[in-house]
């Protein structure tokens, strides 16, 4: 049963606003309110589906998927830059630790 037409431009443009903030929140990374937004879109589509309004905004929804999409592929990236500088962080641990310790000892 499609939305009348004034809750159906609420939807629209909350739908609108959520893509914009989770592209910005991405490009910020801003980990925390992406987590946020990305619960505000799930509670708006489980009312466009009690509603049974989802097909009504499939243009909108699909646009956001794309959307969605770039901030999964932003995020990977971010866990990949985050994974290898924890690689190498542990990596040269020891060597900082060895080195600490000299200059520790240096100081005695």
């Amino acid at each position: 049963m499609p939305l009348n037409h004034l809750h159906a431009v609420d939807v629209a443009k909350q739908l609108l606003k959520l893509q914009q903030n989770l592209l910005l929140a991405a490009k910020a990374q801003n980990w925390p309110l992406l987590r946020n937004l990305d619960r505000q879109l799930m509670a708006l589509i489980q009312q466009l589906d009690l509603a049974g309004a989802r097909e009504q905004f499939s243009t909108q929804l699909g646009v956001l998927q794309q959307s969605y999409q770039q901030v999964l592929t932003l995020a990977k990236e971010e866990l990949h830059r985050t994974e290898t500088q924890m690689k190498q962080f542990n990596q040269n641990r020891p060597g900082v630790l060895a080195y600490k310790q000299t200059i520790e000892g240096e100081g005695l």
